[in-house]
C-alpha cells in the first residue's frame, strides 16, 4: 500500500502520470511492431531482394524529390497517387517502397499490406541511408 500511496500523492500525480504514459506508448510501440504485415529492411536486405528480377521497387516521393536521384530501375508513384494507382502493381511480386527517410514508405508498405499485397518490404532509412552506403544511384 505504501508505493500506491506514494506514487499517487500530490508531489508525485505528473511523474506517476508521465510514467503510465510512457508505458502505454512503449506497449503500443511493441504491439504495433508485431502487427505489422510488411518487413523493415536495411540497405544490405534492399540490394539482396533485388536479385529477384521481378521485384517492384516503389518510390514514394515526390517529384522533385528525384532531383538528388533515384534507384535505378524503380517504379515513381508519389504518396498522394498510390492509392489511386494500386492497379499498377502486382500482388503476386515482391514490392520494396523507399522515400526520401523511410516514414511515408512505412506508410504505404502498410496500405498495400491491407489490401492483400504479399511480400512487401519497406527501406530503413529510406533513400537517405541508400545514399549513405554509396550505393548506386541514377539521376
Amino acid at each position: 500500500m505504501d508505493i500506491i500511496d506514494f506514487l499517487f500523492a500530490d508531489e508525485q500525480l505528473f511523474t506517476t502520470i508521465t510514467l503510465m504514459v510512457l508505458i502505454v506508448l512503449l506497449v503500443g510501440n511493441i504491439i504495433t511492431d508485431k502487427l505489422k504485415k510488411y518487413e523493415e529492411v536495411d540497405v544490405n536486405a534492399a540490394t539482396s531482394l533485388m536479385d529477384d528480377e521481378s521485384l517492384i521497387i516503389l518510390d514514394v516521393r515526390e517529384k522533385k524529390e528525384r532531383k538528388a536521384g533515384h534507384i535505378d530501375g524503380d517504379l515513381h508513384i508519389p504518396l498522394g497517387a498510390v492509392k489511386n494507382q494500386l492497379n499498377k502493381l502486382d500482388k503476386h511480386k515482391s514490392i520494396l517502397v523507399y522515400c526520401r527517410s523511410g516514414s511515408r514508405s512505412a506508410h504505404i508498405a502498410g496500405l498495400l499490406t491491407r489490401n492483400e499485397y504479399g511480400k512487401v518490404y519497406s527501406l530503413k532509412g529510406g533513400f537517405q541511408a541508400w545514399k549513405r552506403a554509396k550505393m548506386p544511384i541514377k539521376t
